[in-house]
């Protein structure tokens, strides 16, 4: 039986709510130098402009082309947008309120992951705040979520996702959630519509 010493039981304090508005807000205020000066991280002092497909909006310096909803949940709606000079397609995800810790953690995850793991995790490109919520440019990946993949063979015969394909999904997802235990980040949502598949 392995008990901890009480200096170490001391030090740990529990969290009962981990998206605890007060608790991010209060982390987010402790880092020096603030995520705000973060050279991929604008801050705009007015609301986040309309945004809805088949327009156009400025996001910083780049013009974007609005294609359509990608999908939508309880706090942001997710957007695939078109720079209409480079032809390139990225992700716009709106999010009210603000979400600066997504933001953050994208930057944690620059900083502590291992080259050769860091491709395995979405990237933001950039976070846009504003006074009634944020903007977050990412990466697209348009081959749909592991839930897509898991619902594509509901329309087969058989109707079940083979055991290999299972087990290798398996594997992947368990390397990724240990890949950020070893740098000492936890995630606190994993479900299959969270899995992005990429070009493999």
């Amino acid at each position: 039986m392995n008990v901890a010493s009480p200096a170490r039981t001391a030090a740990v304090q529990l969290i009962s709510d981990p998206w605890d508005d007060t608790l991010i807000s209060g982390l987010l205020s402790t880092l020096s130098p603030p995520l705000t000066s973060h050279p991929c991280c604008v801050t705009w002092p007015c609301n986040i402009p309309a945004i809805n497909p088949r327009t156009t909006i400025s996001m910083g310096k780049a013009s974007l082309r609005v294609d359509c909803v990608l999908g939508e949940g309880a706090f942001a709606t997710v957007y695939q947008a078109t720079d209409p000079v480079t032809s390139e397609r990225i992700v716009l995800k709106v999010q009210k309120p603000a979400n600066p810790w997504e933001f953050y953690i994208n930057t944690q995850l620059d900083a502590r992951l291992r080259p050769a793991v860091r491709h395995l995790y979405s990237s933001v490109r950039s976070a846009h705040l504003f006074n009634d919520g944020s903007v977050l440019l990412a990466e697209l990946h348009n081959h749909g979520t592991l839930l897509n993949a898991v619902n594509s063979y509901k329309t087969l015969s058989d109707k079940l996702m083979p055991k290999p394909l299972v087990l290798y999904f398996t594997v992947c997802i368990l390397n990724m959630v240990e890949q950020l235990h070893a740098v000492g980040i936890v995630h606190a949502d994993i479900k299959p519509d969270n899995f992005l598949l990429g070009e493999r």
